[in-house]
């Protein structure tokens, strides 16, 4: 999967962490999954992307401007 980098991978977190939060407004009891899991859930997904900018870019590229992205 050539496509499928640390970026990829941060965009599929910020879509899961979008629909998980979107669960909370709604009763999605039926499809196995409260407000309370839904919530923790996206509590590890964001963790998780946080812990991805510190492995890839240390504790200082979390305030580090980024620079720009080079097209194709």
């Amino acid at each position: 999967m050539k496509w499928f980098n640390t970026n990829a991978a941060h965009n599929l977190i910020n879509v899961l962490i979008l629909l998980l939060t979107s669960l909370v407004g709604f009763d999605w009891t039926m499809f196995g999954i409260d407000a309370v899991l839904a919530l923790k859930i996206t509590g590890v997904l964001t963790l998780l992307k946080i812990l991805m900018n510190v492995v890839r870019d240390g504790i200082a590229g979390l305030v580090r401007k980024q620079p720009a992205v080079e097209g194709n």
